[in-house]
């Protein structure tokens, strides 16, 4: 019997291959919090109902906002939660039970979805957008033109609950690297932070904004922004800092006093 040589190492490194690739698969499908779940049915959707050779029975309902629907033989069914296919199977089962047709085949279809989310703060495209598939964070940031460069390094989601407001924060790269994949929901609010930034104006190289980094001096923040120029005075700097209650304190610095995020930095003529 002939044999060629190295075929069955060859056939052991498939087979390792193969393998490996399943394995990643089984990772990604449970790491991915939506690939098996899909989208679910909420209110304002805009449901087709079909039932297999039976064109009387084929209607149109929307889920209102307490999550049911109005269908025949059924009254007001709860379809919150549901996918399309466990509702057409609910549906069918009632049909079924009711004895309107045996062993109904109910498809269901979403024609108009009344999902929304709101992606707002540093990001390219702030606003709304349809819900129409399930939606990691992720994903959700890049339907809104994806992060800005000024964006900080934390995007949060706020969510209505039968408690109150829920208010989720995750790091910015845990989610874009896709460490942290959160899902989110009809009607969930999700902003992303600016960075912290302050601001030089008077007599510097370069009036504007500029990043803020924590421990930043005064001296260190004016040789960001180009320096003081030859009119104005080191001696004559102030600075405009709004505090927790609303209130904007102004007050002289010198080159040695730490900056605070959003601080104004003012530098006037020197006197001659």
């Amino acid at each position: 019997m002939w044999r060629i040589p190295g075929i069955r190492e060859f056939g052991r490194q498939c087979f390792k291959i193969v393998g490996a690739l399943a394995w990643m698969a089984c990772l990604l499908s449970i790491n991915d919090p939506l690939a098996a779940a899909g989208r679910r049915l909420m209110p304002s959707d805009v449901l087709q109902i079909r039932v297999i050779g039976q064109p009387d029975l084929d209607t149109q309902a929307r889920v209102d906002t307490d999550g049911t629907i109005n269908f025949p033989y059924a009254g007001r069914l709860s379809v919150r939660g549901l996918s399309e296919a466990e509702l057409g199977k609910r549906i069918a089962k009632i049909l079924d039970k009711a004895d309107v047709i045996k062993n109904p085949q109910v498809i269901v279809s979403v024609t108009t979805f009344g999902g929304q989310v709101s992606v707002l703060g540093a990001v390219g495209a702030p606003g709304q957008f349809v819900l129409d598939r399930p939606l990691t964070l992720a994903q959700a940031l890049a339907r809104a033109g994806g992060v800005r460069e000024s964006a900080g390094t934390r995007v949060t989601i706020q969510r209505q609950t039968g408690y109150g407001v829920s208010v989720l924060t995750y790091d910015m790269e845990d989610v874009l690297s896709g460490r942290k994949s959160p899902a989110v929901f009809n009607n969930d609010n999700i902003v992303v932070e600016a960075a912290p930034v302050y601001f030089l104006y008077g007599f510097v190289g370069r009036a504007g904004q500029y990043p803020y980094k924590p421990g930043l001096s005064v001296q260190q923040a004016l040789a960001i922004g180009g320096g003081i120029s030859d009119l104005g005075s080191d001696w004559r700097i102030e600075v405009k800092r709004r505090l927790n209650d609303g209130t904007v304190l102004e007050a002289p610095v010198t080159l040695d006093d730490i900056v605070e995020a959003n601080d104004t930095i003012i530098v006037n003529e020197r006197w001659f």
